[in-house]
C-alpha cells in the first residue's frame, strides 16, 4: 500500500503542475467607444444608434415578394426655428451594372438633394420624434440577382 501511494503521489503532482502551467493565459480585448453629446439648441440623433452605426439589411424577401425597408426614428430639436433635411448624392443600391433606386423619407417627406423643411418651428421647439424610412423605389417584383451595396448620406440642418 505504501509503495502505491509513494509511486502515485509524485505522478499526481507532476500531472497537476504541468496542466497548471499550460492553463494560465491572458485574454485581451479591444473595445471601440464613441460618444456624441448634442447641443442644447439643435440636434438630430437617431433613437437607435444601430440605424447609423451598423449595416441595414434591405434584402429581397421571397415571402412578401418585395425588398425589405429600413425604418427608424430621429429625435429632433431646434429651439430657434424649423428643421430641414436633404440628401448628398443619389440614394441607390448597386451590384455591378444593376441598380435599385431608393426612396428616403424623414417625417413623411421624401428627401432629395434640395434642402426642405421636415419639422416645423412649433414641433421642433421641444424634442420631436420624426419617423425615418428607406425603401426601394420603382421596384415591382424581384430585382436582378446580386449582392447590392449602397450608402444614404442624410443631412439634417437647422433653419430659421
Amino acid at each position: 500500500m505504501f509503495k502505491k501511494i509513494a509511486f502515485a503521489a509524485p505522478l499526481a503532482v507532476l500531472a497537476l503542475s504541468s496542466s497548471m502551467a499550460f492553463a494560465a493565459t491572458e485574454a485581451r480585448h479591444s473595445i471601440n467607444i464613441v460618444a456624441h453629446v448634442p447641443a442644447d439648441d439643435f440636434y438630430a440623433v437617431p433613437v437607435d444608434s444601430d440605424l447609423v452605426n451598423k449595416d441595414q439589411d434591405m434584402s429581397f424577401d421571397p415571402a412578401t415578394n418585395a425588398m425589405r425597408e429600413v425604418n427608424g426614428h430621429f429625435d429632433v430639436l431646434h429651439t430657434a426655428g424649423k428643421v430641414n433635411a436633404r440628401l448628398e448624392g443619389v440614394p441607390k443600391l448597386i451590384a455591378g451594372s444593376s441598380t435599385i433606386d431608393l426612396k428616403v423619407e424623414l417625417n413623411g417627406k421624401e428627401l432629395t438633394a434640395t434642402s426642405q423643411e421636415v419639422v416645423g418651428k412649433d414641433e421642433s421647439n421641444t424634442r420631436y420624434r420624426a419617423p425615418f424610412k428607406i425603401s426601394a423605389k420603382g421596384v415591382t417584383g424581384k430585382p436582378a440577382a446580386g449582392d447590392f451595396t449602397g450608402v444614404v448620406m442624410l443631412v439634417v440642418e437647422p433653419s430659421v
